[in-house]
């Protein structure tokens, strides 16, 4: 089987104690082990994940902490995808705070959902 595009969709915050986005990393890595390019869409309470610091001191039961991942994910090429709209939105402060987007993780990519809805299309796609 040839390189294949996989996007993950992550929805999830910090409300799961950082379960399912720690499936999420933990699948994108997966993904990029078996030759895949792979991107994560921050959406929603996902959105807390694109900021530097958000993981710290949380961990998953039977897996390294998620700061690792994070970071293990994005220096092995995977791509982190932020939504435009959510990244202003949710999870990230009062609707009056003004996002700093140097708190995001280095690499991290502002986009909207015409680039994950081309993602999704050009590829698979699954959701945490």
């Amino acid at each position: 089987m040839g390189k294949r595009k996989f996007q993950i969709v992550l929805m999830t915050g910090k409300e799961d104690n950082g379960k399912r986005a720690t499936l999420a990393f933990a699948c994108g890595l997966s993904s990029l082990a078996s030759g895949h390019e792979t991107s994560i869409f921050l959406t929603g309470d996902g959105t807390t994940w694109a900021f530097q610091g958000s993981a710290d001191q949380i961990v998953a039961q039977g897996f390294p902490p998620i700061s690792q991942l994070i970071h293990q994910y994005i220096s092995e090429g995977g791509s982190l995808l932020v939504c435009s709209a959510c990244s202003k939105h949710c999870s990230s402060g009062p609707p009056s705070q003004e996002i700093d987007e140097s708190r995001f993780h280095e690499g991290v990519k502002t986009v909207g959902f015409t680039t994950a809805i081309a993602n999704a299309i050009a590829g698979s796609s699954i959701s945490f």
